[in-house]
């Protein structure tokens, strides 16, 4: 009897072994692959990571707050203030009495919210619901997008005729 309990305390210890070492061999497997992969890549800098984030975050929410302005200012039909929201080469296109001309007749803006954006480079996308009303009837129109650029000085501006 005793000799059967020390067999089954040495296949225990014996399975006890294996799985260490198993797991030791894993470990020792990862680590190496840690390294080696990180050879593969360029050394990133992690001020450069933060600086990054920050810049995006940063464009992202002047963009935002370009499009939300520009909304607010045609709802108050403040269409000069709007105007300065317009690119440069759209308002190379276009002097401010067009721009006046063509929103003359536009419907009343009730509401505007902002879903999403993205920046990529120099370009901004803002995705929008908008709600207004033309002869008493108010209408919902979802997933529009706004385009803009960003202009020479770092802010964004609209591209409102492309």
């Amino acid at each position: 009897m005793a000799e059967i309990k020390k067999d089954k305390i040495l296949n225990k210890n014996r399975k006890d072994s294996v799985i260490i070492c198993f797991s030791f061999i894993i470990i020792v497997f990862f680590v190496l692959s840690i390294f080696s992969l990180s050879g593969c890549s360029d050394k990133v800098d992690v001020k450069d990571i933060v600086k990054s984030k920050f810049s995006n975050e940063k464009a992202m929410n002047n963009a935002v707050k370009t499009v939300d302005d520009f909304f607010k200012f045609l709802k108050d039909k403040n269409f000069d203030k709007a105007y300065e929201l317009i690119s440069t080469k759209d308002k190379a296109k276009h002097d401010l009495e067009y721009f006046k001309k063509d929103l003359q007749n536009m419907t009343q803006i009730v509401e505007v919210e902002i879903n999403w954006v993205e920046v990529k480079n120099n370009v901004a996308s803002v995705g929008i619901d908008l709600v207004d009303t033309y002869d008493g009837e108010e209408k919902a129109y979802k997933d529009l997008v706004v385009s803009l650029i960003e202009e020479e000085d770092g802010s964004f501006k609209i591209n409102f005729w492309d």
